[in-house]
């Protein structure tokens, strides 16, 4: 029996209902405001541990209540009622990153913000401020170089808005060549197989699947930045807020020398709390920096599988390995960087001399 059999004979996710007047306020505000309450007493440190200990329990209650009974994209394509099914999997990850991130509420330090700007507002920026930048748990946050106009205002919303069209443009275009090799639609919530069996030529079937990774990698690049610039515009713009909140989101990923350069200063961190409190430091404690790096991982997995399930179109617990994997390969990497280090300092590296 397959992961996602197994999931669904625990909850049903077809009998979810669509999204209406009455079920936002009943069913997904309260998830939301249960967070920022939590956060909103987060900050007001140890006095308030007890509360927090007991929002807990009910904030994962309702979190998960909104998760299996939200059918958000719904009658929105009656045409095509599963073109929007990702509007599900974003409710699915949303639901997790409160969980995890009220979980953290009550088990970290006190979050401390760099400028204060009043309990309430402070506890607003603490529940969007997904990167968690200007307060103490992100001290160690690696945020990519700025090189773009932000002591201008109107500079840096022409310089964020022909990036989004730049971006849209380059990922229409990529999205169009994926399209061509791959056998199925990508993007379909069915999803598909990266090999396809109609190419006989073995070697050629394993170009296509690595040209298709490549194209569909860069697709979910465009999309992260076109939402990133998208979003910057409308705090900028609508809402008033300095250039410098917004840094990059990326740090030129292609570039990354290592897994670890990667994964740790050049993708996005969105999602490093989670990954740095639930995951890294618990298991740090427990198996040393390489079960730091495992959990850390382990959170990644659980959040693309979580995802996954919410979409109601099957999930596969491997995804959870091949996050798995990625840690494996720090592992290493660092346990090589280590060894060489070492040989480095005694005089034992290699050396053209020598071979």
């Amino acid at each position: 029996m397959s992961t996602w059999d197994r999931l669904h004979r625990v909850v049903d996710l077809n009998s979810r209902t669509r999204l209406s007047f009455s079920n936002f306020f009943i069913v997904f505000l309260p998830p939301v405001l249960l967070y920022y309450v939590a956060n909103a007493l987060a900050i007001q440190g140890p006095k308030t541990f007890v509360y927090r200990l007991a929002l807990l329990p009910l904030m994962l209650y309702f979190a998960w209540r909104a998760t299996v009974s939200l059918d958000i994209a719904a009658g929105l394509l009656p045409n095509d009622p599963d073109a929007l099914g990702y509007f599900n999997q974003v409710l699915a990850l949303a639901m997790y990153i409160v969980s995890t991130r009220t979980l953290l509420r009550v088990t970290a330090p006190t979050p401390r913000r760099s400028t204060s700007n009043g309990h309430l507002l402070d506890a607003l920026d603490l529940t969007l401020n997904l990167r968690g930048i200007g307060w103490n748990f992100s001290k160690n946050l690696k945020l990519p170089p700025e090189t773009r106009p932000v002591a201008s205002r109107n500079a840096f919303m022409a310089y964020a808005a022909k990036s989004l069209l730049l971006h849209i443009l380059a990922f229409d275009l990529l999205y169009y060549l994926a399209q061509l090799l791959a056998s199925k639609p990508v993007g379909s919530t069915e999803g598909f197989s990266i090999f396809d069996t109609a190419i006989a030529n073995p070697v050629l079937r394993q170009l296509n699947a690595m040209a298709l990774s490549l194209l569909v990698g860069l697709c979910i690049y465009g999309a992260i930045q076109i939402g990133h610039d998208a979003f910057a515009l409308i705090g900028i713009g609508l809402f008033r807020m300095p250039p410098s909140d917004w840094p990059p989101i990326f740090n030129a990923p292609w570039f990354a020398t290592s897994l670890g350069d990667f994964w740790a200063s050049r993708w996005h961190q969105v999602f490093r709390q989670e990954f740095v409190g639930v995951g890294a430091r618990p298991l740090r404690a427990l198996a040393g920096s390489a079960g730091g790096v495992f959990g850390a991982f382990l959170v990644s997995g659980l959040l693309h599988f979580v995802g996954l399930w919410g979409m109601n179109k099957g999930a596969d617990v491997r995804v959870v390995g091949f996050f798995l994997m990625m840690g494996l390969g720090v592992v290493l990497e660092s346990a090589f960087q280590q060894v060489f280090k070492r040989q480095r300092d005694n005089g034992e590296c290699l050396h053209p001399a020598r071979l």
